[in-house]
Parts: structure tokens; sequence; C-alpha cells
């Protein structure tokens, strides 16, 4: 695909209203800390463009138009705004082409809980949903394509949270905001002195599936974009 071709196929996509619309989510919910935080989505059918989320700008203010196109040098093909720091997020887009999306936020349990190691236990239903799901990268000197492996799509970062990915926003998303909340539980339980893991067979019987994933946040995601149209029409029209 030349770069004309692809700025055809972006320009004005549902693909950017969705990213603004989980850029906003994500905002809204205090997940954000200062501007710090990568979202990113590859164009359909194109292996080496990707939507990213602008530089500069709180997740919850984002707009459709503020949304940055870049290649897979992280060089911004198209937009206003710059964008940087998602190198790692793109090399697993290459290395794994069946995760499309991925969102790295400095969320302040997974911050947390990212410093102590290691992946979340079973403890509750939450944290059932991402057994065998989650990888860990101990160091940066490991790629972070070496670390995800070919199965796992939540990559715990020693000391510096996590990136989720999935096969859309909505899957990618959805397991960030599961993590965040199972590493609140976690640290809770932990400081209360009541950890008690779930039995294995239990645990076993609430696994999260990609589809099921993508389903539990797509609504809120279409939802967003319908305010984001009513508050501005020309943006989901331009």
């Amino acid at each position: 695909m030349t770069k004309s071709e692809t700025l055809n196929v972006v320009a004005g996509s549902r693909l950017r209203d969705e990213l603004a619309a989980t850029l906003r989510i994500l905002g809204r919910r205090g997940l954000q800390y200062g501007l710090a935080g990568h979202v990113t989505v590859r164009v359909p059918g194109d292996e080496e463009h990707f939507l990213v989320n602008p530089a500069g700008i709180p997740f919850e203010l984002v707009e459709p138009r503020d949304i940055v196109l870049v290649d897979a040098e992280g060089t911004v093909i198209d937009g206003r705004h710059e964008a940087h720091g998602f190198g790692g997020q793109i090399e697993v887009h290459r290395a794994r082409p069946e995760l499309s999306a991925a969102v790295h936020v400095h969320s302040t349990h997974v911050f947390a809980w990212s410093s102590a190691g290691g992946a979340l236990p079973a403890l509750t239903t939450d944290s059932s949903w991402l057994q065998g799901l989650q990888a860990v990268r101990d160091s940066f000197e490991v790629p972070a394509a070496e670390a995800l492996g070919s199965t796992a799509r939540i990559l715990i970062q020693r000391s510096h949270g996590a990136v989720t990915y999935g096969g859309s926003l909505a899957e990618a998303g959805f397991y960030f905001l599961s993590l965040e909340r199972a590493a609140y539980t976690q640290l809770l339980l932990e400081a209360a002195g009541r950890a008690r893991e779930i039995a294995p067979e239990l645990a076993a019987t609430w696994s999260l599936s990609p589809d099921a994933a993508h389903r539990q946040l797509q609504p809120l995601i279409d939802a967003e974009i319908t305010r984001l149209g009513a508050s501005h029409p020309e943006e989901i029209a331009a």
C-alpha cells in the first residue's frame, strides 16, 4: 500500500474514532499519569502503518483529528502532533500480526504491582480472567516481542507497568482495565494479610477469550463515539 493509499484508507476512518474513544475512556478513569502512555493500532490491511495517540494531549481530551499516523519506524506520516515512545509496541505488532492494538498507561496499581514483580495470581474473577495471558519482562534488555512470547497478550514489565495487546482496541483496552483492577485487589488483599488464591479448577471456569474481552469494552467505545459525534459532528463526519 502506498502512502497515498494509506492516507485515503485512514482519513476519516472509524479507527480514528475508536482510538480517540479508547483514549478518552482510559483518561476519564484516571489511568493516565501526567502525559505518559501509548495506545497503538495497526491500519487494517497494512502491516507497516499505525495510528497512535498524540504526544502532549491528555487522553480524556483527544479528538479523532488529533490521532497520528506513523510508519513502522515511528516516523509521523500524517498528523498535526508529535508521537513517540511506542517502539516496543510496534515491535510486537510486527512479530505477532494477530495483535493489532496495544495499550500502555502509567496507572497506579499496575505500576505498583510491576515493581513487586511476577504475574498476578488468581485471587478474584478479574485476575482469573488473566491467567494464561500474562508474561513478565524482567529487563528492558530483553526485546518486548521475545518477552511476550507466542501466546501471551499481557506483558508485565519490571518496575514499568504493563502493556496489553489484542486483536482490537476493545480487546487490548479491556485487558488493561482488568489488569489494573486485579492489581488493585491483589495489593489490597496482601496489605490486609487476606490474599487467598482461587482453586485452579474454579479459576479455570472464569477464563476470558479474546472475543469475550472485545465484547466487554466495545459497547463503551461505541457509546463514547456517539458522545464525540454529538459534541463534534464535524470530526466524525470528516
